[in-house]
């Protein structure tokens, strides 16, 4: 069914395509899509909408398209499924357009709760009007997300304002995540930020197995893309696709891991050997400069250090002879190590729990040089008293090891 909201406005058709969740292999609905043409000939949506915004109707063609989406919606969908709708914030925040397309989104009979306002990410010159608009929409029983977050002006601060049910993570980190074991690991630390603001997470633009593995590794709650399904107009192809999309969503997809923790990489074998006999040479009274070249000979070795029982450093670092240029101090004042408080560290409070163990901490920036660290540490009785016994190794070299 197509529709022309107006003489000299686009015509409006509807594409669907599903948005999976991971955890239940279903669809939880579909994104409806805008496929317009123009005196008979197909234009992208940005040309429908501009063509709408020259003629003064954006807000106008915005609500036609809005009707359009719903009403096909309902022929097909189930009753579990969602819609998500593509709103631009300017529309919602606009004090005539946004009220109406709120009114008419009410009396198409669809249930607030199944309609999702997916909010384009774009400029808004007026926050706080969009701010009342979200809360409005909400007040109705709307569900609110944000498009495209990682691009552009959707941001975290937007997150934290609009406090959105849904964050839609803009394809081009999904890309970037399967090209680098650092990037990965930023994409999984980044939902679960998200997901401690309280919002669900959709990895969009997933057109490879590999994209989808590192999603779902990543804890994201639901994906799109091609490789689950492409956006279709006819109804049966829009069900198919759901369907195709579901197939994929198997056991193998989900249990198989691509992003390893850290503590289990194989390639920490080496260190992880340099540090015991690091360890056990300082106990046995070696003096640490001395203890420490048994860890500091491997590759991307950095330095080693002891603290105290209260996570104050003891006498300076014990630096290995290269990567210079990776231990260089931002501030000057952050080369000095002794005597330095790291009492909150992660690598001491677990060792201090767990004593005698070889700790393996998570990736974190150094404070006196902002390169990454994982740090091996181990707490020790030695001459009767506490110590906590670190060693660092540069995450950059070893992300180069990992396939």
């Amino acid at each position: 069914m197509i529709e022309a909201p107006a003489p000299g406005l686009p015509q409006i058709e509807s594409a669907f395509q599903p948005v999976l969740s991971l955890a239940h292999s279903a669809a939880i609905g579909y994104e409806a899509l805008l496929r317009a043409t123009q005196d008979g000939v197909p234009c992208s949506p940005d040309q429908a909408f501009e063509a709408a915004r020259r003629a003064d109707r954006y807000g106008e063609f915005e609500r036609a398209c809005m009707r359009h989406h719903v009403q096909r919606f309902m022929r097909f969908a189930d009753e579990d499924s969602v819609v998500f709708l593509n709103v631009h914030p300017d529309v919602l925040a606009d004090p005539v357009q946004g009220p109406a397309l709120a009114d008419d989104l009410l009396e198409s009979g669809m249930a607030p709760d199944r309609v999702v306002i997916e909010i384009l990410e774009a400029k808004q010159d007026a926050p706080s009007a969009l701010g009342d608009a979200v809360a409005r929409l909400r007040s109705f029983g709307f569900l609110i997300a944000l498009d495209d977050f990682g691009a552009g002006l959707t941001n975290l601060g937007r997150v934290w304002d609009l406090r959105p049910d849904v964050v839609k993570l803009d394809r081009e980190l999904i890309c970037k995540a399967v090209s680098s074991y650092r990037n990965a690991r930023s994409l999984l630390r980044l939902v679960d930020l998200l997901h401690d603001i309280g919002t669900f997470i959709v990895v969009e633009g997933i057109e490879t197995e590999e994209q989808a593995r590192l999603s779902a590794d990543c804890d994201a709650d639901f994906v799109q893309g091609y490789y689950f399904g492409r956006p279709a107009i006819d109804i049966e192809a829009a069900m198919a696709a759901k369907s195709a999309g579901t197939a994929r969503l198997d056991d193998g997809l989900i249990d198989a891991r691509k992003l390893r923790r850290v503590g289990d990489l194989d390639e920490l074998a080496p260190y992880r050997r340099g540090f015991v006999l690091l360890r056990d040479a300082w106990r046995a009274g070696v003096p640490i400069e001395m203890a420490a070249q048994h860890f500091l000979a491997c590759e991307w070795a950095l330095r080693v250090f002891i603290l105290d029982d209260m996570g104050r450093q003891v006498g300076e670092n014990v630096e290995s002879d290269r990567h210079d240029h990776w231990r260089r101090a931002t501030f000057p004042v952050l080369a000095r190590s002794s005597g330095a408080n790291w009492s909150k560290r992660t690598y001491f409070r677990d060792a201090l729990v767990r004593p005698g163990e070889t700790i393996v901490s998570e990736p974190y920036m150094s404070s006196s040089s902002k390169n990454l660290c994982v740090t091996l540490s181990a707490y020790l009785n030695v001459g009767g008293s506490g110590f906590v016994l670190g060693a660092d190794i540069l995450f950059e070299g070893l992300c180069h090891m990992l396939a």
